[in-house]
């Protein structure tokens, strides 16, 4: 048997990279994107780790046993009717090498490596408790020990000092380059799980944004704009990873469409100022939630204490969030800053739909509150869009989450 002769060590290394990248690859987006990295680093460094081999030289056996040894026939070459080869009585004298380690590892070729055949009679890797050997005989006939009888111990172990040494020196090659494989294991491996990670990106936002179905009301009025569909997801399960807690907020179809019924509820109030002038900020709210729940069913809410306020309208979905919208009174452009830090305040990282309804009750300069709120909006948002003129999509950046947020801010006039 020969040892550093099946494969290149560079080869094998390759391999296991390979298998590696090949394992965080199969990896799906949700796994992915739900994974602890340092968890699963810490698992991919513990199976793809290569025990180096240690040599346990102090705890060498020998063992001695009587042999029939081939000597080569000097005189085949003269005469060809001379045998090449005669027996001659000697000794077999082994010497098992404790090691441990990876196996696989004394049959690899390192970079650096010296031109000579190693041979063992046996190679035995590590199990369990239990240490590997490898064994090595060497062979003296017996009038060559009778020569050396005075120091014999002394002979045999410089005999297998000379020839051992050559293995210990290839051992020595082959863990070097093992090290440099480990040494840069868990860096590969963060690597690894952060590419596979950053191809995950698009369902990253679909997570953090999934749509959900709202249960449109049998008895809603027939002008209700859009039909809305249920949306159903499907998780992919496998064994070792956490499922993710959907994170709901509507879709733009149903967000669109509660934008649509609140205008025109609010359209109506311009319509008939007179009707609605006394009404308060709490009033002109119920109304528009009594309106939405003709459309929604179980699942409008006033007033809901959100973390540190007060929701005036408040679509929610498994007691989750869906929408969020606030009702103000307008009084000077600082208010209505100040209701946006209260709408947000109140509102958390999940809450990705949110509306600011604004009622004109004692400016009878409209135009202008029209154009101070273009121009807020114009040095706060990253970008918007103008809806049926006096409403306004934005989105809008929030430091606190570092999330983008959808913030549609409509303006009404009911002064008389």
């Amino acid at each position: 048997m020969e040892l550093f002769s099946r494969k290149e060590l560079s080869q094998y290394t390759a391999e296991r990279y390979k298998e590696l990248e090949k394992e965080i690859q199969g990896f799906s987006d949700q796994q992915i994107c739900t994974c602890d990295i340092e968890e699963w680093a810490d698992y991919f460094q513990s199976k793809y780790y290569i025990d180096p081999i240690i040599l346990y030289e102090s705890n060498i056996e020998q063992s001695i046993s009587e042999s029939v040894l081939k000597q080569y026939n000097t005189w085949h070459r003269m005469d060809p009717y001379e045998p090449e080869y005669y027996n001659v009585d000697g000794y077999s004298i082994s010497f098992k090498i404790p090691f441990d380690g990876d196996a696989n590892l004394l049959y690899l070729k390192p970079s650096t490596f010296i031109m000579t055949r190693f041979s063992v009679s046996s190679v035995t890797a590590p199990q369990g408790e239990e240490l590997g050997s490898l064994v090595i005989v060497i062979e003296n006939t017996k009038d060559n020990l009778k020569v050396h009888s005075d120091n014999l111990a002394q002979y045999v172990a410089g005999q297998f000092e000379g020839q051992f040494k050559n293995y210990r020196q290839m051992i020595n090659y082959v863990n070097a380059g093992i090290k440099g494989y480990n040494d840069g294991l868990r860096q590969n491996i963060i690597g690894l799980l952060n590419k596979r990670r950053d191809k995950a990106n698009d369902f990253a936002a679909i997570s953090r944004a999934l749509s959900i179905p709202l249960k449109k009301s049998k008895n809603a009025p027939t002008s209700a704009p859009v039909p809305l569909k249920r949306v159903t997801r499907k998780p992919v399960e496998k064994p070792g990873f956490r499922q993710p807690e959907p994170e709901y907020c509507i879709s733009n179809e149903d967000y669109s469409n509660i934008l649509n019924i609140i205008h025109g509820v609010c359209s109506s109030m311009e319509a008939t100022a007179r009707t609605f002038i006394k009404n308060d900020e709490e009033e002109l709210r119920d109304f528009i939630i009594t309106t939405l729940g003709t459309h929604y069913e179980n699942a409008v809410t006033g007033e809901t204490f959100r973390k540190i306020g007060k929701t005036d309208i408040h679509v929610i979905f498994e007691n989750k969030a869906a929408f969020i919208g606030e009702c103000k009174i307008w009084h000077g452009i600082k208010k209505f800053s100040e209701a946006l830090d209260q709408l947000f305040g109140y509102s958390t990282w999940k809450d990705l739909k949110t509306a600011l309804i604004v009622f004109n009750k004692d400016n009878k300069d409209f135009f202008s509150i029209r154009r101070t709120i273009e121009c807020w909006i114009q040095e706060n948002t990253k970008q918007f869009k103008v809806r049926k003129g006096n409403m306004w999509e934005c989105i809008l950046h929030r430091e606190d989450t570092n999330t983008d947020v959808v913030l549609s801010i409509a303006v009404y006039d009911i002064s008389v």
